[in-house]
């Protein structure tokens, strides 16, 4: 079991660089850098510069929400959140990445921010598939559950002690147990 978690670790970690080793091409990251240029005209060069059959951004395939973060990503780190907004009203939830930096710690997440995605999962079931998707042991989960009134906030801290735990990783476990509208509040 152990063996399994580390190797999804890895798998997890490895996906993560591929993702960030794509580059954008030099016109989408020209007009990024561009004040002039408004969203809606990256978005259309974006779109172009993805091969035909990937054009859809509504419905994206893997390789196309791979292109789609990263656009996402360089938006952010851009300061040009208004191309973000836009790419999060056309693209399915669970497909930007988070707003907050990708790279920060879990435990160092604004207290109201981390209150509020904790009480959206600990309203039922929830909160177990993120802690199985993160690793926990059935034991732990039983564990959280019966001793803590917030017990996703008990297991993304029980997590965070054991391993590092970004906000890019706990936004992609989000996505991957059918949560994305609950990723996209990160």
């Amino acid at each position: 079991m152990q063996q399994a978690i580390g190797e999804r670790d890895r798998r997890s970690s490895s996906e993560g660089n591929e993702e960030r080793a794509i580059t954008l091409p030099d016109m989408v990251r020209k007009s990024l850098l561009s004040q002039s240029c408004d969203s809606q005209e990256i978005v259309n060069q974006f779109k172009e510069s993805l091969k035909s059959n990937q054009a859809s951004l509504e419905k994206p395939d893997d390789e196309t929400k791979k292109w789609i973060r990263c656009l996402a990503r360089e938006a952010k780190v851009s300061g040009r959140f208004d191309l973000v907004k836009s790419l999060r009203s056309i693209s399915p939830a669970g497909t930007t990445g988070p707003l907050l930096p990708e790279n920060l710690d879990v435990r160092e997440i604004l207290f109201k921010e981390g209150r509020q995605l904790t009480m959206e999962l600990s309203g039922g079931d929830d909160w177990k598939l993120v802690a199985e998707e993160l690793g926990l042991k059935p034991f732990e989960i039983r564990f959280l559950d019966k001793r803590f009134l917030n017990p996703a906030e008990g297991a993304l801290s029980y997590v965070a002690h054991k391993r590092i735990l970004k906000v890019g990783d706990l936004y992609d476990v989000l996505a991957a147990c059918d949560l994305p509208l609950i990723a996209d509040d990160l």
